[in-house]
């Protein structure tokens, strides 16, 4: 079932971000206290109330700043949640006070396969346990570790009406390929369910884990097995079964026991059709009360092949196999002014299970607004954030003079108030509680919405897409780099501000990979074709710390070099990372740091709208603000490549590649600026404009009589912007002029093609301008490093030329790469661009 909520990314179209709703129509803060006082005004002109405070649920208004617990992060705005002088909740002093008590409710793996196997051959049941298997990241580990035990297992999933067809998917394919007894029930009235559980929890999880419940007890009571498994985390079991019992002193394992099987018969007898009978026969054990795996555990088992697990691509962040999740979520912070997940997660930080940098990101995640509205719609339920229904935020506390009930007060001062602003909620206290300027102690109001229950969450997610569909450059990059595409990734040397500490830079790279779903892409082949899947923080916060402090400033570039080339070694297209980072801490200068990022994960444009969101978080963190990133926008649009037409004829071989250890080398050529200005006001892409050079080049150099160019251009100005495109024999001759040539290239930079098999390309890649890389007056500057500019050669020795042109200081540079890439091609593909701006400057190109 589920475990404590995963490190993910959002979707990038129509999101809103929870952590810090605001109502409908842009109403501000000021706004809100305005309101607030409105109603307020209302209630005092009632002789019959002496004091009142009304709140606005979801938004702190100035007067009252977000706190939060400096151990755990614990938003003090959590019911009942109280900091110390320190800034430590009351939470994080238990546990410090009664950790052991608490670990000692917690059990091992051996004592869980006991009790399955006991009751099993006590009931004489063929099965050992009834696993709740979702389809999710943590159902799907549990399942293979029963399996793996040697139990005997049977699996039950409740679809109600947003399990993502991904899971579902999965269900089928794991169960068979396992050979599992598999059922999936549903219910009619599930909506129905939904509905109620929000208007009475503001949650939907209340009623779609009782029907889950109900369904599988009457489901493992007619199939005569005695146990029912789940995967709620350790966090979730504190938050949802424990923690009362720990308010109150009680600790002791075996008499908290014998409390919860009371509460758990009451939670049925009431609002279900299950007999006591069922009750006695059939028992609920929880899989990770007796495994302490660890998520990265669980993410690091999940990616391996044998699992057969896909991760779903239409889910929220806070589950793996329920779209309807992110409905509760939104509903709950909207109207209860707190997420639904705040105190699970941070539990799971108390007990090492999560730091608290990524718990933070993950409580801020945003939702996908637009399907959150479509499904509250299905459901029947007002969105709270419709202005039109501002009164269902809000919460009116009142002290009467003499007796008046919540109801008598709600109709006496809606005589007053429009509908709309008419609270939801009406608490009657002996005192309203100030502070000593006499402004309303908002955080001694209690919870307007107290005895509502607890909720239970669906599986944590761990990957989502809106597309698993690669783009037409990555789909490029696969098809054609071979046994190369594990190094093709570009690294960058920034400059940091004085004082930049390591916890500094991992709370700023934490919240530009949350942002950046490119960044925790993987890709696999699949069905004859390549597919990307976008997954949550396997292995933590990519960025290591580089300690340069001993060694002598001459020798530093040396070193970098070297922790560049380690890192991208790390880099893997299936298996992630894709990105990585590394602080350098230098003797007598600021630190650096080094951002490395395959071609896979970022282009271009990519690494700007990056580099923009570090230096924000950066700034923010600077100035004691959370590093958190607002949704990331949309990617530049890719038109759908045409269908590519096969290509015939001869194509250029290449020379014989040299002796194994001789040296990949690296040219470099460079037009002046005025050349580079002429070429860039001739009206034809730069990267059509490098294309033909580098046909001219090798047709001058090597007699190519045809060439198959892979180019890819990353200012997205060419019909295609990544595409294979054949130069045959009738359009480059040895002799032919570099404008001739062009237009030839543009010909047949118009109509991709498929390549013959064995086919070898030369590679182009056009950068565009790098010089606002990063964008002046922010907290990042480029070090002016060589080797670590987005352009220096990268990956294994190629045969075939790879160039790479780009745009710096207002002159165009080429960088040629390859074994059978002579100097005298890189030097005729110059002379060509010279004679093409010179064209050009007479108004012919």
């Amino acid at each position: 079932m589920t475990t404590t909520p995963d490190t993910t990314a959002p979707d990038t179209t129509a999101t809103d971000t929870t952590a810090a709703p605001e109502p409908a129509d842009s109403l501000d803060r000021a706004g809100i206290r305005v309101l607030e006082r409105q109603i307020e005004d209302a209630l005092l002109a009632d002789d019959r109330i002496a004091d009142c405070a009304v709140v606005f649920q979801g938004v702190s208004v100035d007067s009252v700043p977000a706190e939060h617990c400096v151990r755990c992060g614990m938003d003090a705005a959590y019911p009942g949640t109280r900091l110390d002088r320190d800034g430590v909740c009351d939470l994080c002093l238990m546990h410090t006070e009664h950790g052991s008590e608490i670990l000692s409710y917690f059990g091992e793996i051996d004592e869980f396969t006991r009790i399955l196997r006991e009751r099993a051959e006590a009931a004489g049941s063929e099965y050992d346990a009834l696993l709740l298997f979702s389809g999710g990241k943590d159902s799907t580990y549990v399942l293979h570790q029963l399996v793996r035990m040697g139990l005997r297992v049977m699996t039950f999933t409740f679809d109600n009406g947003f399990i993502s067809r991904t899971a579902l998917e999965n269900v089928e394919t794991i169960t068979k390929a396992l050979g599992i007894e598999h059922l999936t029930m549903t219910r009619a009235d599930q909506n129905r369910i939904f509905l109620r559980s929000l208007e009475q929890h503001k949650s939907v999880c209340n009623g779609c884990f009782r029907s889950l419940l109900d369904l599988s007890h009457q489901l493992a009571h007619e199939r005569g097995i005695p146990s029912i498994v789940t995967g709620l985390s350790r966090g979730q079991i504190i938050d949802e079964r424990l923690l009362w019992f720990y308010r109150n002193g009680e600790f002791d394992p075996a008499r908290i026991e014998q409390q919860l099987e009371v509460g758990r018969k009451v939670y049925h007898q009431v609002g279900s059709d299950l007999s006591d009978g069922v009750l006695d026969r059939v028992e609920v054990v929880d899989y990770y009360r007796y495994s302490d795996v660890t998520k990265d555990d669980i993410r690091a088992f999940l990616a391996s092949a044998e699992t057969l697990w896909a991760a779903p691509k239409d889910t929220g962040f806070c589950s793996s196999n329920c779209m309807i999740n992110d409905v509760g979520v939104y509903v709950h912070r909207l109207e209860r002014g707190y997420h639904n997940y705040e105190s699970p997660t941070r539990w799971e930080v108390r007990l090492g299970h999560l730091a608290r940098d990524e718990a933070d990101a993950e409580l801020r995640t945003p939702v996908n607004t637009g399907r959150v509205r479509s499904m509250l719609a299905t459901i029947g339920y007002t969105d709270p954030g419709d202005r039109s229904r501002l009164g269902r935020r809000m919460a009116a506390y009142y002290v009467p003079r003499t007796g008046l009930t919540p109801d008598a007060a709600r109709a006496a001062v809606g005589a007053r108030l429009p509908e709309i602003l008419l609270p939801e909620h009406w608490v009657e206290l002996a005192e309203i509680p100030r502070q000593a300027d006499g402004a309303v102690d908002r955080r001694a109001l209690p919870d307007p919405a107290p005895d509502t229950g607890k909720r239970l969450a669906p599986d944590a997610e761990d990957a989502r897409t809106a597309d698993d569909r690669p783009t037409p450059a990555q789909q490029l990059l696969l098809e054609q780099a071979g046994d190369g595409l594990a190094g093709r990734a570009r690294a960058l040397l920034l400059d940091l501000p004085e004082g930049t500490t390591a916890d500094t830079v991992r709370k700023a790279v934490l919240a530009l990979v949350q942002r950046h779903d490119g960044l925790r892409a993987r890709f696999r082949q699949q069905d004859g074709g390549w597919r990307r899947q976008v997954a949550g923080l396997a292995g933590g916060v990519p960025v290591a710390v580089l300690d340069l402090t001993g060694k002598d400033p001459g020798r530093v570039p040396a070193a970098l070099r070297v922790a560049a080339q380690r890192l991208r070694a790390r880099l893997n297209p299936e298996q992630g990372p894709l990105f990585t980072a590394a602080l350098a801490e230098q003797r007598d200068r600021a630190p650096q740091l080094l951002l490395i990022a395959h071609e896979l994960a970022a282009d271009v444009d990519g690494w700007r709208r990056m580099l923009d969101d570090l230096g924000a978080a950066l700034g923010r963190i600077a100035a004691g603000e959370p590093a958190g990133l607002p949704a990331a926008p949309a990617p530049r649009a890719v038109p759908e490549p045409a269908a590519p037409a096969p290509v015939t004829g001869d194509l250029w071989t290449p020379p014989a590649t040299p002796a194994d250890g001789a040296p990949d080398p690296v040219r470099r050529t460079v037009l002046d600026a005025a050349a580079t200005a002429a070429l860039t006001a001739a009206g034809t892409p730069l990267a059509a404009l490098v294309a033909a050079a580098v046909t001219h080049g090798l047709t001058e150099a090597c007699g190519a009589s045809g060439l198959l160019l892979a180019v890819d251009d990353q200012t997205g100005a060419l019909p295609h912007p990544a595409g294979l495109f054949a130069v045959t024999a009738a359009a480059a001759e040895p002799g032919t002029g570099p404008e001739q040539t062009l237009e030839r290239v543009r010909t047949a930079l118009a109509t991709p093609v498929a390549a013959p098999a064995g086919a070898v390309p030369v590679g182009i890649a056009h950068l565009g301008d790098l010089d606002a890389l990063p964008a002046a007056g922010g907290p990042l500057r480029h070090a002016g490093s060589a080797d670590h500019d987005l352009v220096a050669p990268f990956g294994p020795r190629a045969r075939t030329p790879y160039v790479v042109g780009h745009l710096r200081d207002g002159r165009l540079h080429l960088t040629w790469t390859g074994t059978a890439a002579p100097a005298a091609a890189a030097d005729a593909a110059a002379a060509a661009l010279v004679q093409l701006a010179e064209t050009a400057g007479k108004g012919t190109a």
